[in-house]
């Protein structure tokens, strides 16, 4: 079936606009596409496909080489002169790294015995665009391999006997659902521009979305048709903009206004401010000016600057919301599109939770709890860091487990050895190389040459941290002290590429902040807004604890799990029973005690003796 038209989509002019200033200049730099599911994201990239404006290759080149750019390592030079449409390329999550990267082409070698490199993804996608829907659940090897061709534009394979690069220049175009896990900040700032969408409300809007999509599976050649005219135009447009961008002028005073706005953004590096000029750039293009004007700039930083933005450090003020600071700037506001709900995007940060102990429960509350006389304690500044060390990741305990994860025969391939003349892992390129230096024809696999992958298993481990917001924690400078301990945890999370849960107890009951996921972004936020005050209910804290992490190894079986309890100890119940219940299913435990003062109850290594877990007073 034929790609959707791209003019036929109704709605979404951002994420269009972003998509066509990077025909227009591939330097923008790919575009990152967040939001809900069913918001035709997938469509509206599959629909460029029809759009992209035409190149020159060599007939035959599987990377569609271009001349200008020196000798081909893949086809040669063989083929003719020709012209072709670039190609939009999925990437998909199961991928294997010989398949995104490129190996050798098994049928050649095993007919000729001869090694040819045939192109991976990243080589079909060069000069075209690299699709990867769900970009944020990418293994982390792929990403790695993503990160280090965008940086270069070239792709280097050194494996099975091939030394090959060639150039590999790609729109990057990534979707994904935030409410998945996050992006590294690595790959996020590889993203030119990001785009937000959102189902649409208007029941107009949605009426129209259902009947061309409806007409479009009934009939597609009749809605391409209709559409007909309107693409040709656009693509016409697209051909004149990519030759006009070149000398699209920039006034001094435009730059200076880019650089403002990115300082007053406080956006990371300067990369953002390289992109900001080529995307407005790119935008005067299309709307056929030969200099760019402040709207062009304006446009271009809603999508340039809020996923560039510093994370503020505890203690600073938050960054500028930029879709605000954008309309202040602009001549003429347009009071209507200041509407509350979208000007804080996607990344709005939702308020703390509120008490169930009701007004006034915000102020801390000792009552439940026998708090003694508080001692002085210094509070970390804003830029100073706590370090907490966490155990190292163990495999999980869970019936049926056998050895530990070195002996899982799954994992990520890591390099090949001899075939021990058992294992159904064999490693068919590695094999075939073997056996072609035998210089044998045909190409014939004997034991001696057969060669079984070498695995290394992913440590997967969900790190969760139950943090006590009573009343006895509430006092600044203890919360302080937490706070910067949870972040120093937060920071090995990440490295580690942990799962990570949040859930406070305080009150009468345990919360789940942070359900189990990658999103860093997400338990940091909830860390800053921990709420306090009421009692210690630790008991209930614990046996929720054990609920989940029985809920989530039923999901995950071969992951491990570590508990974090971070409390000072001061409550009036039994937690024993609890901390057994936890003790059974947790893997590894660690507690980290926050009592201070001149009378310490000591509770706190009770408490870790019951789980079996290590001990540790915070700094």
């Amino acid at each position: 079936m034929p790609p959707f038209p791209f003019t036929a989509i109704v709605g979404n002019d951002d994420l269009k606009r972003a998509l066509l200033l990077n025909l227009v200049d591939p330097r923008v730099g790919g575009v990152l596409i967040r939001g809900d599911r069913g918001t035709a994201k997938s469509t509206v990239v599959r629909a460029l496909a029809t759009l992209l404006p035409p190149i020159r290759t060599r007939e035959g080149c599987p990377v569609q080489c271009d001349s200008e750019d020196g000798p081909c390592a893949i086809c040669n030079d063989a083929g003719a002169i020709v012209e072709r449409a670039p190609r939009v390329v999925d990437l998909p999550l199961g991928a294997t790294e010989d398949r995104v990267a490129g190996t050798i082409d098994l049928g050649h070698a095993l007919s000729s015995g001869e090694r040819r490199f045939e192109a991976g993804l990243v080589g079909t996608a060069h000069r075209g665009v690299l699709y990867v829907d769900e970009v944020n659940l990418l293994p982390d090897h792929l990403v790695d391999l993503l990160l280090d061709v965008a940086a270069s534009g070239v792709n280097v394979v050194e494996r099975d006997g091939t030394s090959v690069s060639h150039p590999a220049r790609f729109v990057l175009v990534g979707t994904m659902n935030p409410e998945e896990g996050e992006l590294r900040p690595q790959l996020l700032d590889r993203f030119g521009l990001v785009v937000d969408v959102r189902t649409p409300v208007d029941a107009a809007v949605r009426a129209e979305v259902v009947r061309r999509r409806i007409a479009f599976d009934a009939d597609p050649r009749a809605l391409l048709g209709r559409f007909a005219g309107q693409e040709d135009v656009l693509r016409a447009s697209i051909a004149a903009a990519r030759a006009a961008a070149p000398h699209v002028t920039m006034p001094e005073a435009m730059l200076q206004l880019i650089v403002d706005l990115c300082i007053e953004a406080r956006a990371d590096g300067l990369r953002a401010d390289i992109t900001l000029h080529r995307a407005s750039t790119a935008l005067a293009a299309l709307a056929g000016r030969i200099e760019v004007t402040e709207t062009d700039i304006l446009d271009a930083a809603l999508l340039v600057l809020p996923h560039r933005q510093h994370a503020p450090r505890p203690g600073s003020p938050l960054p500028p919301d930029v879709p605000s600071m954008i309309e202040a700037r602009r001549p003429f506001s347009d009071e209507s599109s200041g509407d509350e709900g979208e000007a804080g995007g996607m990344g709005a940060t939702s308020p703390p939770p509120s008490d169930p102990g009701g007004p006034g429960a915000d102020a801390p509350d000792t009552r439940g709890d026998e708090d003694g006389a508080s001692g002085q304690v210094r509070t970390p500044s804003a830029d100073e860091q706590l370090t907490v060390a966490l155990p190292d990741a163990a495999p999980a305990r869970h019936p049926g487990a056998r050895g530990g994860l070195d002996e899982a025969p799954r994992g990520r391939r890591v390099g090949v050895q001899r075939w021990d003349g058992r294992s159904r892992d064999l490693a068919l390129v590695p094999s075939v190389v073997e056996a072609t230096r035998r210089g044998v024809h045909p190409v014939r696999i004997e034991a001696d040459s057969a060669r079984m992958h070498r695995r290394r298993a992913t440590s997967s481990r969900l790190v969760l941290l139950v943090v006590d917001g009573s009343g006895s924690m509430g006092a600044h400078e203890r919360m302080a002290r937490t706070k910067a301990g949870l972040r120093s945890i937060l920071e090995r999370v990440y490295v580690a590429r942990d799962r990570v849960a949040v859930q406070v107890f305080r009150g009468g009951r345990a919360e789940l902040l942070v359900p189990p996921g990658r999103s860093i972004a997400s338990a940091r936020a909830a860390i800053e807004d921990l709420p306090t005050g009421g009692g210690t209910p630790l008991a209930a804290a614990l046996h929720g604890a054990a609920t989940l992490l029985r809920r989530a190894r039923l999901g995950r079986p071969g992951e491990s799990s570590l508990l974090v309890l971070v409390t000072d100890g001061r409550t009036r119940e039994s937690a024993r029973d609890a901390a057994y219940d936890v003790a059974m299913v947790a893997t590894t435990s660690m507690v980290l005690d926050t009592e201070v003062g001149p009378t310490r109850l000591g509770r706190v290594r009770q408490i870790a003796s019951w789980l079996g877990a290590s001990y540790e007073v915070l700094p």
